[in-house]
């Protein structure tokens, strides 16, 4: 079973698009770019040197956004076999009124599974920067992102 976390935020299908396309780096980590059509590109950067690098494949404005994972290379802490496991993964948004001001945000990470090394690490910070850090920024302004130098 892939990783997924739905969640209810109070604001709109707009901010929360604009939010995983524009302003990755105000709720996730640090990025080099933004996203603005499909087949743009970025990078995530976290400590150890750990670089995913992602390629957009649908968006779908204020509706639906997909990630796909086209570079790994993920350390954490001595953690074994876990360099490349989210090559090729999939990172599903998905946005869905509830009522004004307030919707359903579904996210899935396709290929996340408990087989993975990283599984447990991978479940606390999804968990972290999606229900924490972007509904925080969505319904305060100000996320909870991991900005290393």
């Amino acid at each position: 079973m892939n990783f997924r976390k739905k969640i209810i935020v109070q604001t709109t299908k707009e901010q929360a698009f604009d939010a995983v396309t524009t302003g990755i780096r105000n709720w996730w980590g640090n990025s080099n770019a933004t996203i603005t059509k499909i087949g743009d590109e970025f990078s995530i950067f976290f400590e150890e040197q750990t670089e995913w690098r992602f390629k957009a494949t649908v968006l779908d404005k204020f509706n639906e956004v997909h990630w796909k994972c086209i570079y790994a290379n993920h350390s954490f802490s001595n953690l074994k076999g876990i360099k490349e496991e989210w090559l090729n993964s999939e990172i599903v948004f998905l946005f869905k009124d509830i009522e004004e001001n307030k919707i359903e945000l579904i996210f899935e990470h396709k290929g996340l599974t408990p087989a993975l090394n990283c599984y447990e690490i991978c479940d606390a910070g999804w968990t972290h920067f999606i229900v924490t850090s972007l509904k925080q920024l969505l319904e305060t302004g100000k996320g909870a992102p991991n900005l290393v130098e």
